[in-house]
């Protein structure tokens, strides 16, 4: 959700699920995962997209070995501080879902009492 209210804010596309980039000039061509197969999409710079794995390959990965940490924790941190922001979103209604109903049990042999139930109660039948 965080990529599309970031894209919405600053008015540029967004893309979910990307597994793959190419970035020909000032064009993005994206591909993404999507129900039962991959879709192809090309937008114009800048772009905010949401990764899945398989945009970078694992070998790519840096992972930190314990000098770099070490390394890091005596260089100097830079506290900056937060502005002030209003709220983008309110509240308009809020209400509590209805308490569910009292439960009735069947014997499982009692099919008859069953679809009776089930047509006449709950009619899903």
């Amino acid at each position: 959700m965080v990529g599309g209210m970031l894209a919405t804010l600053l008015g540029i596309p967004y893309v979910a699920n990307c597994i793959h980039l190419d970035i020909e000039g000032k064009a993005a061509q994206v591909q993404r995962e999507i129900d039962g197969g991959k879709e192809s999409l090309r937008s114009d710079l800048p772009i905010i997209l949401g990764a899945q794995k398989g945009l970078v390959e694992e070998s790519e990965l840096i992972i930190p070995n314990m000098r770099g940490i070490m390394q890091a924790r005596q260089k100097p941190l830079e506290v900056v501080e937060g502005v002030q922001a209003t709220a983008q979103t309110s509240i308009e209604q809020f209400e509590k879902p209805a308490p569910k109903g009292a439960v009735k049990l069947v014997d499982g042999g009692d099919l008859d009492t069953l679809i009776e139930l089930l047509q006449n109660e709950a009619k899903v039948l």
